[in-house]
């Protein structure tokens, strides 16, 4: 299912790259010259994954600080461009704002969403985008807990169903493998359905630091893919995988 969607992503693949470098007016990578509305943006891949997990320490105890969302940040991004310091795939769920959760601002982070924060080639492309002509140092891949994508999968398993929930299949293969191994039941869809959420986001972001262009930017350290679960009841994101 994962080579089927990505083969129909890659026949609109070449227009979507061009509309997306016309549409953004910027200029290939983060050059020395760029104008950063954000002062405070990260420097580095490290320094990019430390200030999300800054920003939601700030959402969960409540003190956050809503930064880059007045108006001079909205004069700055609209008249100097974007430079993004995190590209984030998450659900399309209402419950997970990601810009609220991390606490930042306007031209901050760079979001593909899609029920079930599945990567497609579509959501490939984005990212590449992102990485190779915005300057974003670290993507991160967020699940979240009581996702009805994942319960819907699980239900549907392994039966035909719809294209994203199909994407979702491998994950909970896996999360079978991971229950059993525990001595846990596997057949428990409550049980299925937390470790699936978990093991979708990790194969997500293996997936993604094994193919271009991530692959070198990782190998070289200019870029970080990590992968986490936004647990809507404490507004907490846990790290799966660093």
């Amino acid at each position: 299912m994962h080579s089927h969607s990505r083969k129909i992503g890659s026949l609109v693949g070449g227009i979507l790259a061009v509309a997306m470098m016309v549409l953004s007016g910027a200029a290939s990578g983060l050059s020395d010259e760029a104008v950063q509305c954000n002062e405070a943006r990260p420097p580095t891949a490290d320094d990019a994954v430390k200030a999300l997990a800054a920003g939601n320490d700030r959402w969960i105890s409540g003190k956050v600080r809503h930064p880059g969302q007045d108006f001079s940040r909205r004069e700055c991004v609209s008249k100097e461009g974007q430079t993004p310091f995190a590209a984030i795939v998450s659900c399309s769920d209402s419950r997970v704002p990601t810009e609220l959760i991390f606490d930042e601002g306007v031209g901050d982070l760079f979001v593909v969403r899609v029920a079930g924060n599945s990567v497609d080639k579509i959501g490939e492309q984005s990212l590449a985008y992102s990485t190779e002509h915005l300057g974003v140092e670290t993507i991160l891949v967020l699940g979240h807990q009581k996702c009805g994508a994942v319960k819907a999968a699980v239900e549907a398993y392994p039966k035909p169903t719809a294209k994203f929930l199909a994407f979702i299949y491998d994950a909970i293969a896996k999360a079978k493998e991971v229950i059993h191994a525990r001595g846990g039941n596997p057949d428990d869809k409550g049980e299925l359905t937390k470790e699936s959420t978990d093991q979708h986001v990790i194969l997500q972001v293996k997936y993604l630091r094994g193919i271009a262009p991530f692959k070198g930017m990782v190998d070289s350290g200019k870029l970080k893919i990590v992968g986490g679960r936004y647990d809507l009841d404490t507004g907490h994101v846990t790290m799966l995988i660093q």
